[in-house]
């Protein structure tokens, strides 16, 4: 876990930051079904990010003028003790978190107003809408969390998003415990793996390991033979010889740092012919991607050298015709590849992505309204301590390739009959899709890869599945 040191030490660099007093709200509890029966507590990450171990209700107030930081938490009651057990007393909390004070929650409101008097005071909009209304109503704001471009100001935004987007060590440390946990993960899930079981034994495999370890899953666990559905938290389909399964899981620690790997193995444990195919073209990709991964470099372009030498394998296959560079330009490549390369990566999986695209694109950037492309979440130059995903992918889908208006439109750059056969492999359920990603740290010198310890050659690949017996 980062230090409190490191807290105090985020703190302080956010207040020289700011120019007037901001509120951060930590969220609180929200119902499954019925009020007493709780959704699992996750604060906010940017409050988070200021502050180890949040409780649920807590809210701070930052303070420029005189450098405070002040921390609003529930009184301590009997009936709590009684239910949840002992918590520290306030005076612990403000020696132990290293704050200006600890105050009562029930006394948020008046004493924002009676410390900011007339002044501006800014708040971010989160996930929990109660608190977000509250904030709104103690600051004047009109923050909306499903509004990108109002979830807080501008120059909240900026702020928040210039410390948040470079990793300091003890950061990194967490990330990298991420990374292992999930590594363990997606091994024991290949070794697992066999003929004749669902899927959901897997996953419990998948999340078993990370509760083993303290951690949760950082999003929806993605385990599936439909590869080809990008986003698949179904879990009931029965595993056939000849099926592949995409895995799409990472790791969040106590802290709240993620990890985000993606494998695809054969069940059967040899990948076909035609899997070995397109498998190494998509891991020619994910290299090629990670090799370009270094200061000063624009994200986009190393998306667009994966979408290449995709196009390249794919043209190789006889899927696609023509010049890798023409068949990219055209968007031809997103009837395989419809997505972008990678996203941020941090506290949340998609680091950052409620603040929208003033974060994730640079100024005068804006996205593509190609097919495909337009789905790239981050167009910024990199930078030392920025950490991003690389996740290149090839799907067969059918929507897509049967689409009229793409077999019209890509006519002579996309073999649709060669492709249809792979629609219609496997006993007509289809190839489905591989996907290959890794978490990647931008270095002073070029990259780390934060998650290379999770096997992804073919070979690697082939030992590993059902090696772990039933």
């Amino acid at each position: 876990m980062p230090t409190p040191a490191h807290h105090k030490a985020r703190r302080r660099q956010f207040l020289a930051a700011i120019d007037t007093p901001v509120l951060l709200m930590a969220g609180g509890w929200i119902a499954r079904n019925y009020p007493a029966n709780w959704h699992p507590f996750r604060a906010d990450s940017t409050f988070l990010f200021f502050f180890p171990e949040p409780e649920p209700n807590a809210a701070a107030l930052f303070d420029p003028k005189d450098g405070s930081v002040t921390l609003f938490l529930d009184e301590r009651t009997q009936a709590d003790a009684l239910w949840h057990g002992p918590v520290p007393g306030f005076a612990d909390v403000k020696k132990a978190v290293g704050v200006t004070a600890v105050v009562a929650r029930g006394e948020l409101a008046a004493f924002v107003r009676k410390k900011c008097g007339k002044r501006t005071v800014r708040t971010i909009a989160i996930a929990d809408p109660r608190a977000t209304a509250e904030a709104n109503a103690i600051t004047g704001a009109e923050v909306d969390f499903h509004d990108a471009a109002r979830v807080a100001h501008p120059d909240l935004v900026a702020a928040v998003a210039a410390l948040r987007n470079h990793r300091t060590a003890e950061e990194l440390a967490e990330m990298r415990r991420a990374a292992a946990v999930t590594r363990e993960a997606h091994t024991l899930a290949m070794a697992r793996t066999r003929t004749g079981i669902y899927e959901q034994e897997l996953v419990g495999h998948v999340e078993g390991t990370f509760a083993r370890h303290g951690c949760v899953p950082a999003y929806n666990t993605i385990l599936s033979v439909r590869g080809e559905v990008l986003h698949n938290h179904a879990h009931g389909n029965l595993l056939h010889e000849t099926d592949l399964v995409l895995l799409d899981a990472g790791a969040e620690t106590a802290s709240g740092y993620c990890a985000d790997v993606t494998r695809t193995w054969p069940v059967g444990g040899r990948f076909s012919p035609e899997a070995c195919d397109v498998y190494d073209v998509v891991l020619a990709a994910e290299q090629a991607a990670i090799e370009a991964v270094r200061p000063g470099v624009r994200y986009r372009d190393v998306h667009l050298l994966a979408c290449r030498v995709l196009a390249d394998g794919l043209a190789q296959l006889g899927l696609m015709h023509g010049d890798a560079d023409e068949l990219v330009a055209s968007g031809a490549h997103a009837m395989f590849f419809p997505h972008g390369v990678g996203h941020l990566l941090g506290l949340d999986v998609h680091d950052m992505e409620a603040f929208g695209d003033r974060v994730a694109y640079a100024a005068g950037r804006k996205r593509s309204d190609q097919f495909g492309t337009a789905y790239l979440r981050l167009d910024l130059d990199l930078a030392p301590g920025m950490c991003v995903t690389i996740e290149p992918g090839v799907y067969f889908v059918p929507a897509i390739l049967r689409d009229a208006t793409f077999k019209k439109r890509f006519k002579g750059q996309v073999d649709f009959a060669r492709a249809e056969r792979y629609l219609t492999m496997n006993s007509l359920r289809g190839f489905g899709g591989i996907r290959i990603e890794d978490d990647v740290l931008c270095t002073d010198g070029g990259h780390e890869v934060l998650t290379a310890a999770v096997p992804k050659e073919r070979v690697a690949i082939e030992a590993l599945v059902g090696s772990g017996g039933s």
